[in-house]
C-alpha cells in the first residue's frame, strides 16, 4: 500500500519561464505541474510521493496495487517533458528542470547544488539560442506566424531580443499574403520575395524592371 511509503520524497526544480505540466496515465497521483518561473534565482519546486497503479495478475478477480517509487516518477516527468521540446540538444541545450531524490528545499538547491543550478542555467540559455535560431531560419523561408512558439517567445525575452517573428501578428496586420503561395510580404513589397508574384500590378507597370 501506498501509506507505507509516505517517507519517499523526491524532488523537481524548474526555471523554464512557462508551466511544466505532464500527466501519467493509470498511475495515482499521476498529475504533475510545475508553475512558469518568473524569477530563475528563486526556482519553482514540487516535492512528490510514490505512486500506484492497479495490475490483473492471472487467477485473481481483484487487481493487485503496485507502488512505483517517487524517484522514478520524478525522472520520468522531466524526461518525458523535454523529450517533448523543441530542438533540445540533451546534456546541451535544455529547458532548465531537474530532479532529486529525497525532499530537497529550495535554499538546498541553490547552495549545496550549486553546481547543478549552475549547468541548468547554462543549458536553458544555450537553449533559448538555438530556439531562436532555429524560428529566424523558419520564418525566413516563409514569414508566416505560425513558426514562432511560445517557448520561442519566451526564449526571445528572456535574451532580450525582439526579432522580426515576436511582433507577428502585428506583421499579420500590416504585411500583405501572397495570394500564390502564401507567403507574408512587407506592404512595399511589388514582388512577392518567394514565388515572384506580381503583388501590386499598378506598381510593377511604372517600375523600369515592368519592360
Amino acid at each position: 500500500m501506498i501509506e507505507q511509503y509516505q517517507d519517499d520524497k523526491s524532488t523537481i526544480f524548474s526555471i523554464a519561464p512557462f508551466e511544466v505540466f505532464e500527466f501519467k496515465p493509470g498511475l495515482y497521483p499521476g498529475s504533475y505541474r510545475i508553475p512558469a518561473c518568473l524569477d530563475n534565482t528563486k526556482p519553482e519546486r514540487i516535492c512528490i510521493g510514490p505512486s500506484e497503479h492497479l495490475m490483473a495478475v492471472g487467477g485473481r478477480k481483484a487487481p493487485i496495487r503496485i507502488t512505483t517509487a517517487s524517484f522514478q516518477i520524478a525522472r520520468s516527468v522531466v524526461t518525458d517533458f523535454l523529450e517533448g521540446q523543441l530542438w533540445v540538444v540533451p546534456g546541451q541545450a535544455t529547458p532548465g528542470v531537474i530532479w532529486f531524490q529525497g525532499n530537497v528545499s529550495t535554499k538546498s538547491f541553490l547552495e549545496d547544488h550549486a553546481l547543478e543550478y549552475e549547468d541548468l542555467l547554462k543549458q536553458q540559455k544555450n537553449w533559448f539560442v538555438r530556439l531562436c535560431k532555429e524560428t529566424d531560419n523558419l520564418w525566413n523561408q516563409n514569414k508566416h506566424h505560425r513558426v514562432a512558439s511560445d517557448q520561442a517567445r519566451f526564449a526571445a525575452k528572456a535574451l532580450g531580443i525582439e526579432p522580426e517573428w515576436i511582433r507577428a501578428e502585428e506583421i499579420g496586420l500590416t504585411y500583405n499574403k501572397c495570394p500564390a503561395c502564401s507567403s507574408v510580404n512587407p506592404p512595399q513589397n511589388i514582388i512577392c520575395t518567394s514565388c515572384k508574384y506580381i503583388l501590386n500590378k499598378k506598381l510593377y507597370k511604372a517600375e523600369d524592371f515592368a519592360a
